[in-house]
């Protein structure tokens, strides 16, 4: 049973935000792009092994939660935590194309590319037995006993695994149905239900905004407007009712939420008329204070001044 389905990840969605919004002369777009693609890897990846759990027969007892961050003293960050009658199964997943290896020392994964790039990461061992004792830490603080499983899961046959020793199990995505059935046949019976509540009750989220900030990056260079849904291009123009495409004459009267996530992504939490007509690109200040007005966001401040706060607009994502 899915308790928490997948979702892209937030430092996805900014980047995606971040890279169709930054010129592509900006020094730092190549860079950025490169990140975003590993991170749409990452995130397709998941997605991949979720859709599969969903298959699972044998786990229709079983909570299957995406993305899980506690508060715990290590830090944690899981991709995918299944909790069943007889323990709790860690799963770190890696979409990495080529050819890798587990080295021992020092302990890294070395990632060839097709074309010969050569790029050293930190060793998911290494992650996933921090995941583990994080778990046991949470599980301690709540008087919960019950055994911890891992694996590093390869969701795709794109990949040529080499490894130096290493005692945590490293899976195709493919093996991932019998690992799981060898588990769950120990039959320990522990109850689960609880510990999902307690779980989904405790989670955190990781609040990687505003991306200006992070990447030191000017808000000032961002490309202005609003993105047409349709083409993809910034050329949204606001008329009395809707919006507008002067590229390709598509009209959308909500066109303008995504360009207001955009400036929570990557400049700020608040904004105020004045900015709001800068990004999304209105004339009338009358105009962007009925749009702003509409959405019934918390505001501080009188008059010009007055900041609107945007974080309801992200909500959950």
């Amino acid at each position: 049973m899915i308790v928490k389905p997948f979702a892209p990840s937030r430092l996805t969605l900014g980047l995606q935000a971040l890279v169709s919004r930054l010129p592509s002369t900006h020094p730092q777009y190549l860079k950025l792009q490169k990140e975003l693609k590993n991170k749409e890897a990452g995130d397709f990846g998941e997605l991949y092994i979720m859709k599969e759990l969903q298959k699972y027969q044998q786990l229709s007892d079983c909570h299957i939660l995406h993305n899980v961050i506690l508060p715990t003293v290590l830090p944690m960050q899981i991709d995918i935590l299944i909790i069943t009658p007889s323990g709790i199964i860690i799963l770190e997943i890696k979409n990495i194309r080529g050819t890798v290896h587990f080295k021992k020392e020092p302990r890294q994964l070395i990632r060839i590319t097709e074309t010969g790039e050569v790029r050293a990461f930190t060793n998911p061992e290494i992650q996933l037995e921090q995941y583990i004792l994080a778990m046991k830490d949470f599980l301690d603080a709540h008087d919960i006993t019950m055994p911890i499983y891992g694996a590093i899961v390869f969701p795709f046959n794109n990949v040529d695994i080499y490894r130096e020793g290493g005692e945590l199990p490293i899976l195709m995505g493919k093996e991932l149905p019998m690992y799981i059935h060898k588990l769950i046949a120990q039959k320990l019976d522990i109850a689960t239900d609880d510990l999902a509540h307690i779980i989904l009750s405790q989670m955190r989220q990781m609040h990687p905004f505003p991306l200006c900030k992070f990447y030191k990056i000017e808000p000032s260079v961002l490309q202005r407007g609003v993105t047409c849904e349709n083409c993809g291009q910034l050329r949204m123009q606001k008329l009395k009712a809707t919006w507008f495409c002067q590229k390709c004459e598509h009209k959308c009267k909500e066109a303008h939420m995504s360009a207001l996530r955009d400036f929570y992504m990557l400049v700020g939490d608040s904004m105020t008329n004045r900015e709001c007509r800068d990004f999304l690109k209105i004339e009338s200040p009358h105009v962007t204070k009925r749009v702003l007005q509409k959405l019934y966001l918390t505001s501080s401040g009188i008059g010009k001044h007055t900041k609107y706060n945007l974080s309801s607009l992200n909500g959950n994502r």
